[in-house]
């Protein structure tokens, strides 16, 4: 095929060097971006989540440095608001726990605490979309808000502008 001016711009596969590293590894990943590979790109990712993702007992509570949109769409053409999953979403120090099951939009503020999300039932693959104001994916885990048996479960990130943290 042959290469345009503008083909970088058009990304249909996570480039070798990201696809077997970090985020870019795991199978769900779909589309993936940041500044590493395409310049000037903000953090994006696309996910397919199926019947696997309930088997993990979710992403721990944590802050970006920049703000954060995340979305879950459901893929039923003939009614795209049924999320085909039941998904919880806690948000701020004191975990307010959100239960949906429709298509939704979750605006995160930057250094907002959020999470534990957890998928708690699938019934048909769905799209997570995450989205952050950033050039690299940030994040600062916080162990210490959730009960100590969960903490060696849930997922927990520590990154400091694209750097993960040991």
């Amino acid at each position: 095929m042959v290469e345009l001016k503008y083909s970088k711009y058009f990304l249909n596969e996570i480039p070798d060097e990201q696809r077997f590293k970090g985020f870019g590894k795991m199978p769900a990943m779909v589309a993936y971006t940041d500044s590493d590979i395409l310049e000037g790109s903000k953090y994006f990712s696309v996910m397919v989540m199926g019947l696997e993702a309930v088997k993990h007992p979710g992403h721990g509570p944590h802050t970006h440095d920049e703000a954060e949109l995340l979305v879950a769409l459901g893929t039923d053409m003939e009614n795209p608001r049924d999320l085909g999953a039941k998904l919880e979403m806690c948000m701020g120090p004191e975990m307010e726990s959100h239960i949906f099951t429709e298509s939704t939009m979750i605006w995160i503020p930057a250094k907002f605490i959020h999470a534990p999300f957890r998928v708690l039932e699938v019934t048909r693959p769905f799209l997570f979309i995450q989205c952050q104001y950033s050039p690299k994916l940030t994040e600062k885990g916080l162990k210490k808000l959730v009960k100590e048996e969960m903490r060696d479960k849930m997922l927990f990130i520590d990154i400091e502008k694209g750097v993960e943290e040991k």
